[in-house]
């Protein structure tokens, strides 16, 4: 039987569906090039916002109608899954639904089901049934490697807690394992993934999450190592000395801010202040390059104008090179849903539209002081627009574009920037 997979949300949804693939793979399942070639398809959910939880049930219900006809099975994975299990296996959207823990287990569920095992739901946060995260085994030039699962911030906005359970970390040893196995396939470029990378191994003794980043720096073959994403109020500033340190860290870090009222950012249990914020952010100043990220989110219970524009302020301050923008939208189950105040939807969108033309005036700038530097760039791929010109990131982040063809995929090339074309630097590659 062939498979296929549809992921929805974040990096971490996209790793899981990677780490779905090798399970069903190994289960003797065979991925189909779409949906419509295959048996078995899989919908791997987001919950982060009722608009992604919206498309996916219009996605499983059209799946359903389809696969009817040739006796297939639609599974619904994920956070998604995780949240409304029983609603989902009601006979209108999927087969069986798989939560956050067993996703990794995936063909093993699929063959229990189709040998005739009843079970529909698998959405136990039991530690026994948490399928540690698998290695995908597909050869690639970059991989993603998950060193934790789960988040216990309990931000009043966020889902995450609720649908992908408590923080696990998973061994260093088995960490560092994994990266020398992808790099000896080939791999240059590792990611370390988790919801909050810096609290890596509190919650078993590990080594704090600056040392693992030095130690997966420091493996032979590692041409650039990222992570995501970095909780402020657990950012050890250790980090900044290890990237400063190593050559092949990434320079680009994603911090999530949310907001610039410390009014807020308490109504939200960020635990930080903006000054704490900028206490790291001073500290990243200090590289000799660097590039800043961030989440934001305005339109909060209860944001007076003054709040909002004590985020207009912090953008200008901090003068990030992109941001992830958002109009706040209620989560069922969380906090915050029940807050008071909650502000009327025009007055969200007028005040995320001038955010975005705030932070676009300023990550213009950004890409414009790279023309004339020479950036080191691993290639993705083939550009859309161009068969004759490939695109890769910077070791600041940023889209770069240059002449070449598919044989520079996963290549590190040295390009001096020319020109910006939309978010995109435009360079030519140095021999």
């Amino acid at each position: 039987m062939r498979f296929f997979i549809e992921t929805f949300g974040c990096q971490m949804n996209k790793n899981d569906s990677l780490m779905m693939e090798a399970s069903l793979i190994s289960s003797g399942f065979s991925p189909a090039e779409n949906q419509n070639d295959a048996d078995i398809v899989i919908f791997n959910t987001c919950s982060v916002r009722d608009s992604a939880e919206r498309r996916a049930k219009g996605r499983l219900k059209e799946a359903m109608a389809k696969v009817r006809d040739k006796k297939g099975i639609v599974i619904a994975a994920g956070c998604m899954a995780q949240r409304i299990p029983e609603f989902l296996t009601n006979g209108k959207y999927c087969s069986i639904a798989i939560g956050t823990y067993q996703s990794p287990s995936i063909g093993k569920i699929i063959e229990s089901y189709l040998n005739g095992d009843k079970r529909r739901v698998f959405d136990s946060f039991d530690e026994n049934d948490y399928a540690g995260r698998i290695s995908e085994t597909t050869e690639s030039w970059h991989k993603w490697i998950t060193i934790t699962h789960g988040c216990e911030n309990f931000c009043t906005y966020c889902i995450v807690p609720y649908v992908r359970g408590k923080l696990i970390s998973a061994s260093s040893d088995e960490i560092i394992s994994n990266i020398k196995a992808a790099v000896d396939k080939g791999a240059i470029e590792i990611t370390l993934l988790g919801q909050n990378v810096n609290q890596y191994g509190q919650d078993n003794g590990e080594i704090p999450f600056y040392k693992l980043l030095e130690k997966s720096a420091k493996i032979k073959g590692i041409k650039r190592l990222n992570f995501l994403t970095s909780h402020p109020k657990d950012f050890d500033i250790n980090i900044i000395e290890v990237i400063k340190n190593n050559q092949n860290i990434s320079r680009s870090i994603h911090l999530p801010l949310q907001s610039g009222s410390d009014g807020i950012l308490k109504q939200m249990n960020r635990i930080y202040s903006f000054s704490d914020y900028m206490k790291i952010i001073e500290k990243i100043k200090e590289l000799p390059d660097f590039s800043i990220t961030t989440d934001l989110i305005v339109g909060f219970p209860g944001e007076t104008n003054d709040d909002f524009e004590e985020t207009i302020r912090a953008v200008k301050l901090v003068q990030y090179d992109e941001a992830f923008m958002y109009a706040y939208s209620p989560r069922e189950s969380t906090p915050a849903a029940s807050f008071k105040n909650h502000l009327d939807k025009k007055i969200k969108s007028e005040r995320l539209k001038l955010l975005i033309e705030t932070q676009r005036e300023i990550s213009a700038l950004k890409l414009k002081a790279r023309i004339r530097r020479t950036e080191s760039v691993i290639i993705e791929g083939i550009s859309r627009k161009n068969e004759n010109e490939v695109y890769g990131k910077s070791f600041l982040s940023h889209p770069v574009i240059t002449s070449g063809n598919s044989s520079d995929t996963g290549k590190l090339l040295n390009v001096k920037i020319d020109s910006v074309k939309g978010s995109a630097l435009i360079g030519n590659r140095v021999i």
